[in-house]
């Protein structure tokens, strides 16, 4: 019969085993990407740019519409080949008003406020103005997110490969001061980061970063987005790859995102991503086992955000057991004071944990749970 020490070891052995493979996995595909001379080739080569549509989702945000608005003006890109629509959800706010007056009042002529027809809700907006597009790329970007000033160079610069349908980009947290919730957020990234590379040279990433997503228009003309899903961002991703199509992730390609403010607001903000992407990914099990995405990519993506939570949250209840009967153990904990581990550790625990009980957090209503990342940055500096 299993001892109580022998179970916690073999499932402290499967999440070291887990993680370690997949990241020195995807550790050594990232080796294979390699940036290009951007600029050059595009401003001095005469390589060709693709016009673009940036929508702008706007839902109550009146609080940060005005820098969004700032940074959009401020994009390394011909305005002759940039299209803003800021997507108003039935606000109730005045982000209307403020995003108007801010239009006018900087002269951004390539920009306009639409208000959504589709239904109220991200998804339903999304799916409401996909038809009407133009363009050949459709970039999404949150209104609580800004875009650094070249970003749209280094989406854009994937789509010369035919067999890429969506590019995604980097996120660099922002806070209104040092906090242990930036401090954490910043671990996770950096091994986010090698994730995404490494699965993007496999084939396709198995996250979207929502704050800065893209797409080849004419693929989003055949796409519906579950309008329950919320997880838009990761749901658009896999209809792609339905497709047959790569979606790649672009790490010069950055987007800065502001940290919720409370501990509450950061955990809410978790449970409602995971929910998300666990439906996105139950939905698509059909994917499995086709091409390298389904059988190395996805596979590991499950096993990550389905079977690992439940694993770390046996092994912290059984932990003090284990010291209990086996002292020594207690040695565990030493992780925890090493320079650069303890961040990395406490953050995947509190994320693996938090997934756990995800299910008590309603997947709708995502603003009103997360509001206190709404904060003007230059009020908080």
């Amino acid at each position: 019969m299993l001892s109580l020490l022998s179970a916690w070891q073999f499932l402290f052995a499967f999440e070291v085993a887990l993680f370690s493979s997949y990241t020195v996995l995807m550790h050594l595909y990232s080796k294979k990407y390699v940036s290009d001379p951007l600029k050059a080739e595009v401003f001095s080569k005469g390589g060709h740019l693709p016009t673009i549509t940036l929508i702008i989702p706007m839902y109550n945000e009146e609080k940060v519409i005005e820098e969004k608005i700032e940074n959009t003006s401020h994009l390394d890109y011909p305005e002759d080949k940039l299209e803003v629509i800021l997507l108003n959800d039935h606000s109730t706010d005045l982000s209307q008003s403020v995003s108007e007056m801010k239009i006018k009042g900087i002269s951004l002529k390539n920009a306009r406020v639409v208000m959504n027809q589709g239904g109220k809700g991200k998804a339903r907006a999304l799916n409401w103005i996909f038809p009407s597009l133009k363009s050949e790329i459709t970039i999404i970007s949150d209104a609580d997110a800004f875009l650094k000033s070249d970003s749209l160079l280094w989406v854009v610069n994937h789509y010369k490969d035919s067999h890429i349908g969506g590019v995604t980009g980097k996120i660099v947290i922002l806070s209104d001061k040092a906090r242990l919730s930036k401090s954490q957020e910043d671990s996770y990234r950096f091994y986010f980061d090698i994730w995404r590379q490494g699965e993007s040279q496999i084939q396709s990433v198995s996250v979207c970063n929502g704050p800065l997503m893209s797409f080849r228009t004419d693929l989003l003309h055949n796409i519906t987005i579950d309008p329950d899903a919320y997880a838009d961002d990761s749901d658009l991703l896999f209809k792609i790859i339905g497709l047959g199509y790569r979606v790649v992730y672009e790490p010069s390609a950055i987007v800065y995102e502001r940290v919720p403010l409370s501990t509450k607001g950061r955990i809410i903000q978790k449970m409602k991503r995971i929910n998300g992407l666990r439906k996105v990914y139950i939905n698509n099990l059909n994917l499995l086992g086709k091409g390298m995405f389904g059988k190395i990519v996805f596979p590991y993506a499950l096993m990550v955000h389905i079977v690992s939570p439940i694993i770390v949250l046996s092994l912290t209840i059984l932990y003090p057991l284990v010291v209990f009967n086996n002292p020594g153990y207690l040695g565990f904990l030493i992780l925890f004071f090493i320079p650069k581990l303890e961040n990395t550790l406490l953050s995947f625990i509190i994320t693996q944990l938090i997934m756990n009980f995800s299910f008590l957090v309603k997947t709708a209503g995502s603003w009103e749970a997360i509001e206190d990342a709404r904060y003007n940055l230059k009020q908080k500096n």
